[in-house]
């Protein structure tokens, strides 16, 4: 019974690395285990759980299911495990963290020290991405994300909002002029943010209770936050920038904000994301509790001056 159930966890971890070695690392064992442990499973069911080739391995549909109960099973010891550490109040072990990219570079990554050094015993595995993950099948125990829906069956802890303003470099606002209403936004060469995931075109401003929404255009578009900054101090047009990307360039003229009298009413929020368990364990407990009082703290909250 104990050998099944360990093929059975050795399949799981190869359905979620799609690699032995990657699994054997996982699982802290040797690879030829791994493969040595599949190939008995597999004679012991008679039939076949798992596709090789020479680059990728895959499991078969009925190892897709076979490995989902043994996923069951890793499920069901994370879960006894944190209830134990719950009890006993232990900050201890691997703290797997997903990160949004540009805002993880610039705002979380040195943080990271900080919450390390506070818990010694604890490993930090940090990825940073701009993809929308599936928590548990890429292994994450929490996701700081910047965005408008969080994934269903997660739960979501609101960090803060993001913050928007409209800038323009010196140089773009010399050669032709700057907007004195949203709409005017229309005649202006914009830099808008492009990904697979989200296109924002639509800009969208209050003042005195009138809501606007913008339909913006220009010849740049980029799937990366901080390419959009660096393109608007560049002098390629207009950008609705979040403050959070930014430093000093207000104060050092080097971006001019536009429309201060309009508020930007963009909804992004920041959250902390995590699979939603009966025992949260007090590792994931900790770091949400930093970021909670960390982005309190933020130095992006308002504009700079």
């Amino acid at each position: 019974m104990l050998e099944n159930l360990q093929q059975m966890v050795i399949l799981a971890a190869i359905g979620h690395e799609q690699n032995f070695t990657r699994a054997a690392e996982r699982l802290g064992i040797s690879k030829s285990q791994v493969s040595k442990q599949v190939r008995y499973l597999e004679e012991r069911l008679g039939c076949q759980l798992v596709q090789r080739s020479t680059r990728t391995v895959a499991l078969t549909e009925i190892g897709l299911q076979y490995a989902d109960y043994g996923q069951q099973l890793v499920d069901t010891v994370n879960e006894a495990e944190a209830m134990v550490a719950g009890y006993r109040n232990e900050i201890k072990g691997v703290l797997r963290i997903g990160i949004a990219q540009s805002f993880g570079n610039i705002h979380i990554t040195s943080a990271l020290a900080e919450f390390q050094k506070s818990n010694p015993e604890l490993e930090l595995e940090i990825s940073l991405f701009d993809h929308r993950p599936n928590l548990l099948e890429e292994g994450f125990d929490c996701w700081i994300a910047i965005h408008e829906h969080p994934p269903e069956g997660m739960v979501a802890r609101k960090l803060a909002n993001c913050e928007f303003v409209v800038v323009a470099s010196p140089d773009y606002i010399a050669q032709h002029g700057q907007p004195e209403t949203p709409s005017d936004l229309r005649r202006h060469n914009c830099i808008t943010y492009q990904s697979r995931e989200r296109k924002y075109v639509n800009w969208a401003f209050s003042r005195d209770g009138v809501q606007q929404s913008i339909r913006v255009r220009g010849n740049y578009r980029i799937d990366n936050a901080p390419a959009v900054l660096d393109a608007a101090v560049s002098g390629l047009g207009i950008a609705y920038l979040s403050t959070y990307l930014m430093t000093n360039e207000i104060k050092n003229n080097k971006l001019i904000q536009l429309l201060p009298e309009w508020k930007t009413t963009v909804d992004l929020p920041i959250y902390a994301v995590y699979p939603r368990r009966k025992y949260l364990a007090p590792k994931v407990r900790c770091f949400i509790d930093f970021m909670a009082d960390r982005m309190a703290q933020a130095p992006y909250k308002t504009p700079q001056s």
